[in-house]
């Protein structure tokens, strides 16, 4: 058995990186885990790992849970079914990690050093963390900018709308159309419309 020490990176201006180390049979399930809990996300995404080069491309797939994309035939082995030890190639050995596929957050994994279990150590398990991890929940953020226009009225901050000049606010059918408003902005149909 061998303890593989991996350097997982976050794909994330943060550069945030734990160092994960993690048994030759131990599953790809187990390292999932580990980088969740390394890194504080705690939801319950879909995630894969692809096998990767020293390009970052992405290889054959090893995803959390069958989803059916896979084409007729080649359904690919699921993470608690493949040992990292199934797909440890060679001595700089890449894979790259995807978790929660709406937001896609993206990491690098990769094999910095292999060496002998130690005694009385429970694998896996985080040997460093450098810099603050991103919050899972970050990426919400980014999905919405851009839907709420800054000049709409009725978004965030409407109160600090300002009337291009020219524009007096009744373009809607105001004061020119002979229809007065009360404070809320609603025609005088009468006091007791709603009484």
């Amino acid at each position: 058995m061998r303890i593989y020490r991996f350097r997982v990176l976050i794909d994330d201006p943060s550069e945030a990186f734990r160092d994960i180390e993690i048994s030759s049979e131990q599953s790809f399930l187990d390292l999932h885990k580990a980088i969740k809990d390394a890194f504080g996300f705690i939801g319950q995404e879909m995630a894969a790992f692809y096998v990767s080069d020293e390009n970052w491309d992405k290889g054959a797939e090893i995803p959390l849970a069958d989803l059916g994309f896979a084409e007729e035939g080649s359904v690919p082995a699921l993470m608690h079914e493949v040992l990292i030890s199934d797909h440890m190639r060679s001595t700089s050995q890449r894979f790259v990690y995807a978790y929660d596929f709406l937001h896609m957050w993206m990491f690098m994994v990769e094999l910095i050093n292999a060496s002998k279990p130690e005694p009385g150590v429970t694998y896996p398990r985080v040997v460093l963390s450098m810099k603050e991890a991103p919050s899972e929940h970050s990426k919400e953020d980014d999905l919405t900018a851009g839907i709420i226009d800054e000049e709409d009225p009725y978004s965030a901050g409407a109160e600090e709308h300002q009337y291009e000049e020219g524009e007096d606010g009744d373009e809607f059918g105001g004061e020119e159309h002979g229809e007065e408003h009360d404070e809320f902005g609603h025609g005088g149909g009468g006091d007791d419309e709603f009484h």
